[in-house]
């Protein structure tokens, strides 16, 4: 239950920070538009499927703070669709090919972490 709240407290802050019109996030070389629901990297634009854009965006809200994997999962899933285990490794593997492998870390036993800079 205590979960099921915390969610839905991000939930209505992400959208109450979406209607504010053209907000950015930048982290780094990645640039984040939540009106326009773009990504560009260096000045070249990402194409996202809608899950990744999730992903990032969250990763993007809390740069440089890990991120719990139930959150994520949450992000990308409704309560009355649930996938296989590994589906949300799977869309973080095709998130880092299209940012960088370096750019999103493991916190193993917690979840994961954007960093603004690819570094090894």
């Amino acid at each position: 239950m205590r979960w099921k709240s915390y969610t839905a407290r991000i939930r209505a802050l992400l959208r109450r920070h979406n209607n504010q019109g053209e907000s950015e996030l930048i982290v780094g070389n990645l640039t984040l538009n939540m009106g326009r629901r773009q990504v560009w990297m260096s000045g070249e634009e990402l194409i996202l499927t809608p899950k990744e854009y999730a992903l990032l965006s969250r990763l993007m809200l809390k740069a440089g703070s890990p991120v719990h994997r139930e959150i994520l999962y949450n992000d990308i899933y409704n309560w009355d669709n649930e996938p296989s285990t590994n589906t949300l490794e799977v869309h973080i593997h095709n998130l880092r090919d299209k940012v960088g492998k370096a750019r999103i870390r493991t916190v193993r036993g917690f979840g994961y972490m954007l960093v603004a800079n690819e570094e090894n």
